[in-house]
């Protein structure tokens, strides 16, 4: 947990206006977490932290790769990753979280910023795990992988699926 105390933004005596704050997260950040779906990764976060008298608005601009594995090939990748977040944090007398918005104590001294990075960067990678690898010399695919699944292809047009057969006769097409 040491290493997420460099997340941590001090409010009290932190001047209102935007204060901008930038992070490299790589695998010792996402270890921290247990049962992290993100392993190795090379991301860079960006943070615009605007402290206001009853509210802060986090913009997170998250940008990388992470290391996973294809949904196409199996084989491992470099994923690029990509997005923009924004959090609003109001001072209340509750603790709570609905949608996009936190609510802190108003006596908070400071907020650790870790676990939003980590949820925006988790909402940053794609649900299918593909990229255009053709640009990467050596491409990282699994060729047999790919050849079967092109021979797999190839044999489901030629053959013909009884069951499409007979609800086409049904609709007269």
């Amino acid at each position: 947990m040491a290493t997420l105390n460099n997340f941590s933004i001090p409010v009290r005596g932190l001047k209102s206006g935007v204060h901008q704050y930038n992070f490299h997260l790589d695998s010792t950040f996402f270890a921290e977490f247990s049962k992290a779906p993100i392993g190795e990764s090379d991301v860079n976060v960006h943070l615009d932290f605007d402290k206001r008298p009853d509210m802060f608005v986090l913009d997170v601009d998250v940008q990388g790769t992470v290391k996973a594995e294809c949904d196409r090939c199996l084989a491992d990748i470099n994923l690029p990753i990509e997005g923009q977040y924004q959090l609003i944090i109001k001072l209340s007398d509750h603790e709570s979280e609905v949608d996009e918005v936190v609510y802190l104590p108003a006596e908070t001294t400071e907020i650790n910023v870790a676990k939003y990075i980590y949820e925006f960067v988790g909402l940053s990678v794609p649900m299918m795990k593909t990229y255009d690898c053709q640009n990467d010399t050596p491409p990282p695919c699994d060729q047999a992988v790919l050849a079967r699944l092109a021979k797999e292809e190839e044999e489901q047009k030629t053959t013909n699926n009884p069951i499409w057969d007979e609800l086409n006769k049904l609709s007269g097409n």
